[in-house]
């Protein structure tokens, strides 16, 4: 297996194990009580990168999982980004895209956010994981060509040159 192929999975496989984490506390507490400090172990792995606000989260088994509801569509969206990945650009030749490409992702985030935090709309959880998921979903077309490059770069620079930037986009 090649190095560009290699670090693809390394992060296929870290995204699954991620959101698996997600799900996990939500899980344990469903089915039994022997487990509960597991979950909460969960919980506070999580608590560093989202509020955890149970209004503001999905509900699974009636338990909230371990990040709110725009957190869970990044990640899941992130997922469902990497594994759709391979069908769209190869892993062995990737392509980076503009640097405007991932503001561009983060602009229905941004329209959700701020004008709910100034109470122009009611920010829902709907709104939540379509914003969060549209961003999730663009991300690793951003992020796996840079880590590919990156490991290549670091690992075995003379033989693994990979990522092509498109003329003119990219380093405006």
């Amino acid at each position: 297996m090649n190095l560009q192929r290699l670090t693809y999975l390394v992060i296929a496989v870290g995204a699954t194990v991620w959101c698996a984490l997600i799900v996990l506390p939500s899980a344990i507490a469903a089915s039994s009580d022997s487990f509960a400090d597991v979950g909460k172990l969960v919980y506070s792995v999580f608590r560093p990168v989202c509020h955890q606000i149970d209004e503001r989260s999905l509900m699974l088994f009636g338990e909230p999982l371990a990040v709110c509801a725009r957190c869970s569509a990044i990640y899941f969206a992130f997922l469902l980004g990497t594994l759709l990945y391979p069908a769209v650009r190869r892993i062995d030749n990737p392509v980076m895209p503009p640097r405007w490409f991932l503001l561009v992702a983060l602009l229905p985030m941004l329209a959700d956010v701020i004008p709910g935090m100034i109470g122009i709309h009611e920010v829902s959880n709907l709104t939540r994981m379509i914003t969060g998921g549209v961003f999730g979903l663009v991300l690793p077309f951003v992020i796996l060509p840079a880590a590919i490059e990156g490991v290549c770069q670091l690992l075995s620079p003379s033989t693994c040159s990979t990522v092509h930037h498109k003329k003119g986009l990219s380093d405006a």
